[in-house]
């Protein structure tokens, strides 16, 4: 977590206005719209860039199930990025007529997603898509960074389609730049040519370049590896509380362990956890007292909590494996030496878990006492008697 608390936030290269912005919005008049119309031409420049910002806002994509897709110029005015561009209706609509996927109304004042370019259907397939030609980038100021510098430094590179600044929410409740963004290429070849770039460099900081999946993988594998260093710990306090006895008198005894409870799996996938042993297992019936595994491990080893619940559980794989992650783990039950030796080490590892805690509740006790004697005997010490007058 970078920053503070992360906020998922997509901010693309829109900013468009609210749902009630949307709602209590009202016709423009022609008239309004001539007040705005500026006497300068227009450039062929700010058209081109208008039209590609109307082409591919999120926003207006979204609104295709509006009103047969028809939306408002007023609203589309609302959008910061479009204002910046112009605030001139007549001018955006100019930008627009040579666009083969947005058509505008015959009043001229509504705009809508061309019916002969109808938008793509956004499956899974699809946003396995756009995840291949996005490129993740950081090293950008965390502070006086806009969607707009970004766009202008951008366009030095290769085709892209959109920008995501990477935000976070504070503890005052404000979103600040993390200094890292997603970048969408407007083909995978163009993704390529950004990646395969010796340099690029924002101002004089070397940007970190990876791939959108790669990056996801990564989050996802440092997500994994807390909720692990988490679990490890409630295990070992579990296994704490199995091994420890607290009567201080039989430290030294261990229940002996039931016979015919080991499972031994290998061939575990790299993003195997501890979790996913157990919960798989759990699905089989298994009562699962302990499992002995790390995460990044190939092999590892489970302890059932009743006698001989190995074998019922095996009874009920296909052919001794178990599917984690898409791939077959495959188990089999600890028997005579073997299961006795690993059954030996484990009373061994309670055994030494017991006796550090024995050892700590003592200390523990001893200072508790200790106390108490020396509150006791401040208690007990005499006041002497103040001298008085026998009347």
């Amino acid at each position: 977590m970078e920053n503070g608390q992360e906020k998922s936030n997509v901010e693309t290269m829109t900013n468009g206005p609210t749902n009630d912005e949307v709602k209590n919005e009202m016709p423009v008049s022609t008239k309004e719209s001539a007040a705005k119309q500026t006497s300068e031409e227009p450039s062929s420049e700010l058209l081109e860039k208008i039209k590609k910002q109307v082409e591919r806002d999120k926003f207006l994509i979204e609104q295709t199930k509006l009103d047969k897709g028809w939306i408002p110029m007023t609203i589309m005015l609302k959008f910061k990025m479009l204002a910046s561009m112009s605030q001139d209706v007549n001018i955006i609509l100019k930008a627009l007529e040579s666009s083969e996927l947005i058509e505008i109304s015959e009043d001229k004042k509504k705009i809508r997603r061309s019916v002969k370019h109808p938008l793509p259907l956004y499956d899974e397939e699809y946003r396995k898509a756009q995840e291949a030609r996005t490129v993740y980038a950081k090293g950008f100021p965390l502070h006086d960074t806009t969607i707009e510098k970004l766009t202008t430094f951008l366009n030095d590179y290769e085709s892209f389609e959109s920008i995501i600044m990477r935000k976070y929410l504070d503890k005052e409740k404000k979103y600040q730049f993390k200094g890292s963004i997603f970048i969408q290429f407007k083909t995978i070849e163009d993704a390529k040519a950004f990646m395969d770039r010796k340099s690029v460099k924002y101002g004089d900081t070397e940007l970190i370049r990876k791939w959108s999946a790669d990056y996801s993988v990564e989050k996802a594998k440092e997500k994994e590896d807390r909720k692990q260093r988490r679990s490890e710990m409630k295990a070992k306090k579990h296994e704490a509380k199995e091994r420890c006895n607290n009567d201080e008198e039989d430290s030294d005894k261990i229940t002996p362990l039931p016979k015919g409870c080991v499972i031994h799996f290998f061939n575990v996938p790299d993003e195997c956890s501890r979790e996913n042993i157990k919960e798989r297992l759990g699905q089989l019936g298994a009562n699962v007292a302990f499992v002995d595994f790390k995460i990044g491990d190939k092999e590892g080893w489970v302890r059932m909590q009743e006698e001989n619940a190995a074998k019922t559980v095996m009874d009920k794989m296909i052919e001794n494996k178990i599917t984690i992650s898409g791939k077959d783990v495959t188990c089999r039950v600890l028997e005579s030496d073997e299961e006795e030796k690993y059954l030996t080490k484990v009373k061994k590892q309670m055994a030494n878990t017991r006796q550090k805690y024995t050892k700590g509740k003592k200390g523990k006790k001893g200072r508790i006492a200790r106390e108490q004697r020396k509150r006791r005997g401040s208690d007990s010490e005499a006041v002497p008697a103040k001298k008085g007058t026998i009347e």
